[in-house]
């Protein structure tokens, strides 16, 4: 019985931390939900992963952001910059 529980509970548990995970995401960039978004931060995600960046690319970010991202100390700081890119237009 009470190992029934206890799959009950941390099937409860993750539940409960992915849907506060998702809400928390949703509510920092909240252009997460729009496609238009999604596709722009998956773009350059694809784009800048070989390291080499195209024209348009760099065109499509705002120069400020470009800076920030450039400065940027480690990969996970790059992503979230480029998020806000995206997401918070």
């Amino acid at each position: 019985m009470s190992r029934r529980k206890s799959k009950i509970n941390n099937l409860f548990n993750a539940l409960f931390f992915l849907m506060g995970l998702s809400i928390g995401i949703i509510l920092i960039w909240p252009g997460i939900l729009k496609i238009d978004n999604r596709r722009c931060f998956f773009k350059i995600i694809k784009d800048g992963s070989d390291g080499k960046v195209t024209m348009g690319t760099i065109l499509s970010i705002e120069p400020n952001r470009l800076i920030k991202i450039n400065n940027a100390k480690n990969k996970y700081q790059k992503i979230l910059l480029i998020g806000d890119n995206c997401f918070r237009k």
